[in-house]
């Protein structure tokens, strides 16, 4: 387990707030192959498997509960330093670790939602919720994601992130994914071929 830093304090002020919106409407949204992976509606941990010739990990960085952030908070309906279930991953590909991921939910939801996420490990969430056809995803959202949010060692300027809330009978689960430096490795599988 990690300890919490800053990216947990609802009330840190040395972190900029990402700005969430739409990718049509980002005044600097990137180019292409990015912004074709941010708004790509399918599931990521397919689309690195393939690009990683099937080599794929999850490795858990922690599962805890831990206070809203308030973009967080926001996108949950819930005031900032709410207790939110958390799961944060490393998503490896090809040998590397490509893209942080994080995973918030009111830890209500999280017992009521009858998916078993307490016990996910290093299996893939992702897997989990493009095999249930009754979990809807919203709108996708893209950000640059602040430096200080990614675990420490992992600590990349400028990275772009995108995000979604799925929804299941009660569950509001946010999943974040943060596309790290090494993705760029990635980018020679067009997206026609997953």
């Amino acid at each position: 387990m990690l300890p919490l830093a800053s990216r947990d304090n609802p009330n840190s002020i040395a972190v900029t707030e990402p700005c969430w919106l739409a990718a049509d409407h980002h005044s600097d949204a990137p180019d292409s192959p990015l912004i074709d992976w941010l708004t790509d509606q399918g599931s990521l941990t397919q689309r690195l498997t393939a690009a990683g010739d099937g080599e794929f990990a999850v490795e858990l960085l922690r599962q805890c509960e831990a206070p809203a952030r308030a973009d967080e908070a926001a996108a949950l309906g819930v005031p900032t330093g709410s207790p939110l279930w958390i799961r944060e991953v490393m998503l490896w590909s090809a040998g590397q670790p490509r893209v942080f991921a994080r995973s918030a939910a009111t830890t209500a939801s999280v017992s009521a939602a009858g998916l078993d996420l307490q016990r996910l490990g290093t299996r893939s969430l992702g897997e989990l919720l493009f095999s249930h056809p009754e979990i809807q995803r919203g709108p996708l959202e893209i950000s640059r994601y602040p430096a200080d949010w990614l675990p420490i060692g992992r600590q990349e300027q400028g990275c772009w992130a995108r995000r979604s809330l799925f929804r299941r009978s009660g569950l509001q689960l946010l999943v974040c994914e943060v596309f790290l430096g090494a993705w760029q490795q990635l980018v020679s599988t067009p997206l026609s071929s997953h």
